[in-house]
């Protein structure tokens, strides 16, 4: 629920234009500033070059951040932060340079650290400018995340360098948020090392970076779709979204990504590519489905082997022919109240399950937090515990398979994630803090790039590339009724998916009045609805799910197939 100061035209939600209203000059983060203890705050374009040129000076190494920013509360209760939360958390990352850009060696945005925040470095830039004596300038995008949760702010950094190791202090500025509890802002010079030295592995970061952005998706403003599509009418696009929450859209056609939403309070976000978002429940569909449908594909039968044989903390006699697959559809059969999403926001929940981190307590829980109600495969409630419960069964079938040294997330996902084009910082995941297991409901931080790319490689590329089981992508893709009731209207639920009666509420009615499609949601809005030849994602945190206007623009004025 981002606070922003806005710079160009909305039509609803939806930003048509953005550019910054300060013209940058280097009076802002200037020489003297960052050689000095500061604390202002700047507009984003004082984090990009003025009248750059190419770094004399080599970054390679070590960077090393200490220190306490200003604290400033945005909004949301002061109680909802956490422990800690005044802290600047633990900064201590090695970087490589090449053509101009800072490349941090690792990107997976897990959890680092004992703090309230874990802090993640992306892809920035280096120069250099002629009133910064003999220095060369960095800056890069920075993503705080809360410990045990999915909340998330973004932020940028520079700071000046030498080779031999000089450098001046970091400027830290946080400019958004992805959380919709609470926002504040980290900001002000903190003092800095740099570690000069040969990174052995540099060549390798820079071919991983390389091959990363080769892949990133075409993309054009989201104005430009009226241009080519000239019936399309914007204000059905963003139209349930507040203009401070959206945090990034697109519409996928023909391989371009028409999008908007790179702008914070303090102009448009200058690493926007690098930007990530904590996308919640998208993880079900992420890394739970496709963690499933990885291993059916390698080893045929997994989805049907029972939770108690590779969950040992669900032992009794409410886990008797409960499977992987039920676990994924959220059909264990086992819940307290079978209205709408009554258990996933109980106290019990809340208390016993997302404020805890280690699997001890999480398990006890997810095994014997709710009594067994009808048979599995017959009622489907929503549960977080439930997908968590797939990763741990997941984590331990890869053990038996391939060995004790091997797990689900790294070693299967990993590499899919890797194949398909995803950035690196879908390779950190938040885990138990004593086992460290993976959790599959929640959990991941991805770019926009990232969520349109993973949704358009699982339409257009994963039934022919032998990644993942056939039968159950076919499942997620097909417009036919599959799954069972969400138990809210116009919803069914199957395979980490939830499947949108469009049929019923929208232009596809064309298409038959059973027709679904499938669709990835995060709590806070995050909404992804994929259709055989357009893909919509909008990414919030203010609650705004309406989209069935979306699709109906887009069935009328720019593709009308059907799902088969």
């Amino acid at each position: 629920m981002s606070k922003l100061i806005f710079c160009g035209v909305f039509l609803s939600a939806v930003l048509l234009g953005c550019t910054s209203a300060v013209t940058p000059n280097r009076g802002a983060l200037s020489y003297d500033y960052l050689m000095a203890n500061n604390n202002s705050t700047f507009a984003t374009a004082a984090f990009l070059p003025v009248n750059g040129k190419a770094s004399t000076n080599m970054f390679s190494g070590r960077l090393i951040i200490t220190g306490t920013p200003v604290f400033k509360q945005i909004y949301g209760q002061q109680t909802s932060l956490p422990k800690g939360y005044r802290h600047w958390p633990l900064f201590n990352y090695k970087f490589v340079q090449h053509s101009g850009r800072l490349i941090p060696v690792e990107r997976g945005h897990g959890f680092n650290g004992n703090g309230a925040w874990s802090i993640t470095a992306g892809v920035g830039k280096v120069w250099d400018e002629k009133t910064d004596n003999g220095y060369s300038r960095a800056a890069f995008p920075y993503t705080l995340k809360e410990r045990n949760a999915n909340c998330e702010a973004n932020g940028v950094a520079s700071f000046l360098f030498k080779s031999d190791g000089s450098i001046s202090n970091v400027q830290v500025q946080n400019i958004t948020q992805t959380c919709p509890f609470y926002g504040f802002e980290f900001y002000g010079t903190l003092s800095a090392k740099y570690q000069p030295y040969e990174v052995r592995n540099q060549a390798h970061v820079i071919a991983r970076r390389n091959k990363e952005e080769a892949a990133f998706i075409a993309t054009k403003p989201l104005a430009q779709l009226a241009v080519d599509y000239p019936k399309v009418d914007l204000a059905n696009y963003g139209y349930a979204i507040k203009g401070e929450d959206l945090l990034g859209f697109s519409i996928l056609v023909n391989n371009t990504s028409y999008s908007s939403g790179c702008y914070t309070r303090y102009g448009e976000h200058p690493y926007c590519q690098d930007r990530t978002v904590g996308v919640y429940s998208f993880t079900k569909s992420v890394h739970a489905f496709t963690v499933v449908a990885a291993l059916e594909k390698r080893f045929p039968g997994f989805k049907n082997w029972a939770i108690k044989d590779l969950v040992p903390e669900c032992h009794d006699k409410r886990w008797q022919g409960v499977t992987v697959e039920h676990a994924l559809d959220m059909a264990t059969g086992n819940y307290q109240s079978a209205e709408f999403e009554v258990d996933e926001h109980s106290s019990e929940m809340e208390q016993h399950y997302f404020a805890k981190a280690t699997r001890a307590e999480r398990a006890e829980f997810i095994c014997n937090g709710w009594p067994s109600k009808t048979k599995p495969g017959q009622y489907s409630v929503y549960h977080t515990t439930d997908s968590e419960l797939v990763g741990y069964a997941a984590a331990r079938f890869v053990q038996m398979q391939l060995g004790q040294n091997k797990e689900a997330f790294n070693d299967i996902l990993v590499p899919i994630y890797q194949a398909i084009g995803l950035s690196e910082y879908v390779n950190g995941v938040q885990r138990n803090s004593d086992t460290r297991d993976a959790w599959a409901g929640y959990g991941l931080s991805m770019t926009l790039n990232d969520v349109v790319r993973f949704s358009q490689y699982l339409r257009d590329e994963a039934l022919l590339d032998g990644l993942l089981d056939k039968t159950m992508v076919q499942e997620v893709l097909t417009g036919q009724p599959k799954g069972l009731s969400a138990n809210t209207p116009n919803f069914n639920y199957d395979n980490g998916f939830w499947r949108y009666h469009s049929g019923k509420t929208t232009a596809m009615k064309a298409c038959g009045e059973k027709t679904q499609v499938p669709v990835m949601s995060g709590f806070g809005g995050h909404t992804v609805i994929i259709l055989p030849e357009v893909i919509i994602t909008q990414l919030t945190d203010g609650g705004g799910l309406g989209f069935s206007r979306t699709i109906s623009d887009v069935f009328n004025n720019i593709s009308d197939k059907c799902p088969n």
